[in-house]
């Protein structure tokens, strides 16, 4: 039944229906204003998309008629590369020849083959000729690591595999020699016993390895120690080996035999130290032959054959129970005494990080392992030498191991122009820590630090990647890759972000590269800001080789940006836009938080950065240098930027001190709190 007419329910009622009425229209008004928007929207959108494609059309055109100008001057500069690399080939070649050297030549594919199958071959017993080879094919193997250099620098992958895999071979070969060799030693081991005080001890040593044995064969529970003095080497000896019919095996290699490509999270310092437990086979019995009527007949050594015969026996130290298969923990330590070479660079005051071989990691590949190793100190003498203390509980292959990542990320890096065709590159760590190098035509050399174990990397100029590469043999490692960038990360800041798009880092290298004669280049704050696909450096003529190095915050630095989109250019900031110092979603801001993003349509685009700073009519002379310059100087100008990753792995500014708990990559905080305390010795 309805409400009456009047009543307060149909009041109510039609009180309802007005607003239910309003609401309708209202939302009708919303919808309608809400099409509008819409409609405008994808209006808009239409006409930036359009305005977008038609400055892609036309930008797209001018830089590929751009390109055609400079095209000549870069095929110029490709060619005179391809003369001055055939040139130093040829230089190179004619050196080995006068060498007189019996060793392959790396560079000829036939040659190592060759090489490689008479020495498997070859099966001689002599352990003194043998660690002669082996030293002779150590040789080969450092001629083959400058080609791997090479290859690397020119991102030749298959060259590099390659040249790995005959360094494997060598290496193989080298292990096989030297145990054959150990083997015939120790089944004829009465050749090599001290009559005098009944004592077995052989040891020899090369530019690139070290060899000593000890048998036990008294079994003389005085004696405490094993002594090397041409081998800077002394071990005590563990009760259970001295009761034991053993041998103490002690080669230290001075090349990483074990993990040398291995991309994990240490490399060595210094080479790898083996000590080894080997089994003595029955010595040979000597039976007196019996001849009638000869009135001394001779002796004949009766040498037992087994299936072992020519092989050496490694025992496990400590022993494993048989049963139980654990390890005996009753089994003391060995105590090592070792000189270390004089080329490894070791801060004073740092306590080495060792570690040992443990076949059992990484799935049976192995890996470095450092439980079992105590008592590390490093002792420094007066005469300058280094002598490595520890206490092991491993008897196997022991090495000094270094954080891959210790050095990242940067802290700043500088190109500054000492000459026409030279630059000196200043790359700055934590704590203060900096690396120099002189870059030059074809080669480069480190000018700091000015540490005694570097001093071969000083006097002697080599290509950029092989120096690199000997860096790391001393101990620095400036060869990041991306993987190194999530263990460097730390909750302020993610450096994962910081990396940028392959295609992009090669392009600002190659770009930049062709100013290196004539303009200082440094690092901008800016650029680890921003995404994987935008990157920017900042710039400024330096022609005037006597004056003092430019700062970074010098007034004539203009900041340069590359981006690789639709189209991939380069173009200058804007002095205002220069004041950014972050990036989100794609945009700058300076401190205040004001957008400072240049625009993605109408900018005035170059293809490459001799053309954008050609155009800022900087003198004429700074640009005819830079194209006049050696292709050599900016080839290594090139390799050094782009193998160290300059663009990817320099930290970006960050404002206070970071909490105790804030690193969150392994153990980049340990390496850099050492690099800081290097840093101040």
């Amino acid at each position: 039944m309805p409400p009456k007419k009047g009543s307060k329910a149909a009041k109510k009622a039609e009180e309802a229906a007005r607003r239910a009425e309003e609401e309708r229209l209202a939302a009708l008004v919303e919808q309608e204003r809400l099409e509008r928007e819409r409609l405008d929207r994808e209006e808009e959108e239409r006409r930036l998309a359009e305005e977008k494609r038609m400055w892609l059309e036309h930008e797209g055109k001018r830089l590929t008629e751009e390109k055609i100008l400079v095209e000549p001057l870069l095929t110029e500069r490709a060619e005179k590369l391809l003369k001055e690399t055939q040139e130093r080939a040829a230089e190179e070649e004619w050196e080995n020849f006068i060498n007189c050297t019996h060793l392959p030549d790396v560079r000829k594919e036939s040659e190592i083959s060759t090489y490689l199958a008479l020495w498997e071959e070859d099966h001689d017993t002599d352990l003194h000729r043998i660690l002669k080879e082996t030293q002779q094919a150590i040789d080969v193997m450092m001629g083959l690591d400058i080609l791997v250099s090479q290859s690397m620098a020119m991102k030749n992958e298959e060259l590099t595999v390659k040249y790995r895999g005959y360094i494997k071979k060598l290496r193989k070969l080298v292990e096989v020699k030297t145990d054959y060799a150990t083997a015939h030693m120790l089944e004829h081991l009465d050749k090599h016993i001290n009559t005098q005080d009944n004592t077995c001890k052989v040891f020899n040593t090369t530019p690139m390895q070290k060899y000593g044995i000890w048998v036990n064969i008294a079994k003389n529970l005085r004696l405490k120690t094993i002594e090397y003095p041409e081998l800077g080497l002394m071990t005590d000896i563990p009760r259970p080996i001295i009761l034991a019919s053993v041998a103490v095996r002690m080669i230290h290699y001075r090349l990483d035999p074990l993990s040398p490509f291995e991309m994990g999270e240490f490399f060595t310092v210094g080479g790898v130290l083996f000590i080894e437990v080997l089994d003595v086979p029955d010595r040979p019995k000597v039976v007196k032959a019996h001849v009638p009527d000869v009135k001394d007949p001779g002796s004949w050594a009766m040498i037992r054959i087994s299936d072992t015969r020519g092989c050496v026996e490694r025992q496990q130290y400590p022993a494993v129970d048989p049963i139980t298969g654990l390890i005996n923990a009753a089994s003391p330590p060995m105590t090592v005494h070792y000189t270390l070479p004089a080329d490894v660079l070791m801060p004073q005051g740092v306590t080495p990080r060792l570690g040992w071989w443990n076949v059992e990691k990484k799935e049976g590949k192995g890996d470095w392992d450092e439980e079992g190793i105590s008592d590390v100190w490093l002792e420094t003498k007066e005469s300058g030498e280094k002598v490595l203390n520890f206490t092991t509980l491993h008897l196997t292959a022991v090495a000094i191991l270094q954080s891959r990542w210790s050095c990242f990320p940067y802290k700043s890096w500088m190109l500054q122009p000492m000459g026409p065709n030279a630059s000196m590159l200043t790359v700055e760590f934590a704590g203060h820590l900096q690396v120099k190098f002189e870059v030059g035509e074809g080669r480069c050399r480190l000018v700091w630090p000015n540490d005694e174990a570097l001093r071969p990397l000083r006097e002697k100029p080599v290509p950029a990647m092989q120096l690199l590469q000997q860096l790391i043999f001393h101990g620095i490692n400036l060869l990041p890759c991306n993987d190194d960038a999530d263990q460097i990360s730390t909750k302020r800041m993610d450096m994962t972000k910081c990396l940028k798009n392959q295609q992009l880092e090669e392009r600002v290298c190659q770009g930049v590269s062709l100013l290196a004669p004539s303009f200082a280049i440094c690092c901008s704050p800016l650029n680890a800001t921003l995404g994987e696909k935008e990157a920017c450096l900042k710039l400024a003529a330096s022609t005037d080789y006597q004056s003092a190095p430019l700062e970074a915050d010098d007034p004539n630095f203009r900041t340069m940006m590359f981006r690789s989109a639709e189209l991939d250019y380069c173009f200058m900031l804007e002095p205002a836009q220069e004041a950014a110092v972050l990036s989100e979603d794609g945009k700058i801001y300076d401190r205040d938080g004001i957008n400072l993003t240049p625009p993605t349509v109408g900018l005035e685009t170059k293809s490459i950065p001799l053309t954008a700073m050609q155009e800022l009519m900087y003198e004429d002379a700074a640009i005819q240098r830079c194209k006049k310059s050696s292709a050599a100087f900016t080839e290594q100008v090139r390799v050094m930027m782009e193998a160290m990753r300059l663009l990817s792995f320099v930290e970006a500014p960050l404002t206070g001190e970071p909490a105790d708990d804030e690193v969150e990559g392994g153990n980049h905080k340990g390496d850099a709190a050492a690099e800081e305390e290097g840093a101040e010795e």
